[in-house]
């Protein structure tokens, strides 16, 4: 599939996705639950990228260079580990990429979860390296960020399936080697675009069970006087007193 939307049609769809997950996990704090939590997450599966950007065309005149804009990239694969501090909050470490031109990435951020026993919903915020490479321009090396989150649907203990991530990704590269200084949107260009993945999560490192030993417990002994069961005594019987 592809599409080339406007900047305005990019930032309404983004402000759609993150309204759509603000509902999703507030909705998901009502049914959170006290469960197990792994202490290692590995994700790896598909992913599909629209890079939402207008870069210079290749071979054109540096003092009168012409836009074009990035087609869709649907080949593509990303992995992510994630370590749990707790159950709510971990350290994300994700590398993703796409080619038929390609875009690289590699971030670290924070990945807030929630979880039930069915399903986890989690959000996260990463600090990226982007890399685009396009046919005929020179490779670009760019700063950048990815917002977005996800739902995890749980098959057993050690394996989850990923059924969704939505992510918006923005990076902010240089043709200033193709582009004159006259034209600052194609020498200096912003990707705004969204990022789409599947797959498999791969969980370790949960809590050990502990079993307490059971405890023999043994009644005291109670005497003759303090058992609820006695017979009655027996009568007391007077002596004559001789005189």
């Amino acid at each position: 599939m592809s599409f080339h939307p406007r900047l305005s049609s990019i930032r309404m769809l983004r402000a759609s996705f993150l309204l759509m997950l603000t509902v999703v996990l507030l909705s998901a704090v009502t049914l959170a639950q006290d469960v197990e939590t792994p202490k290692y997450e590995i994700f790896l599966g598909y992913q599909w990228q629209h890079p939402g950007a207008g870069v210079p065309a290749p071979f054109q005149n540096y003092n009168a260079p012409v836009k074009q804009t990035l087609p869709d990239m649907p080949a593509g694969f990303g992995t992510a580990f994630t370590y749990n501090f707790q159950k709510y909050f971990g350290l994300e470490g994700d590398f993703g990429t796409n080619w038929d031109n390609y875009e690289t990435t590699v971030s670290t951020g924070p990945k807030l979860s929630l979880r039930t026993e069915e399903s986890n919903y989690f959000l996260h915020t990463l600090l990226s390296y982007n890399r685009l490479g396009v046919d005929g321009l020179p490779s670009s090396d760019g700063i950048g960020a990815i917002l977005g989150g996800g739902w995890v649907l749980k098959i057993n203990r050690m394996f989850s399936l990923r059924i969704v991530e939505a992510d918006y990704v923005w990076a902010r590269h240089n043709y200033s080697a193709v582009v004159t200084a006259a034209d600052p949107d194609l020498r200096r260009p912003s990707l705004e675009g969204i990022r789409l993945r599947t797959g498999l999560v791969f969980n370790f490192g949960y809590p050990e069970l502990v079993t307490r030993a059971p405890v023999a417990r043994c009644s005291p002994v109670k005497s003759w006087w303090e058992s609820p069961s006695r017979p009655p005594p027996p009568p007391r019987t007077s002596i004559p007193s001789t005189l």
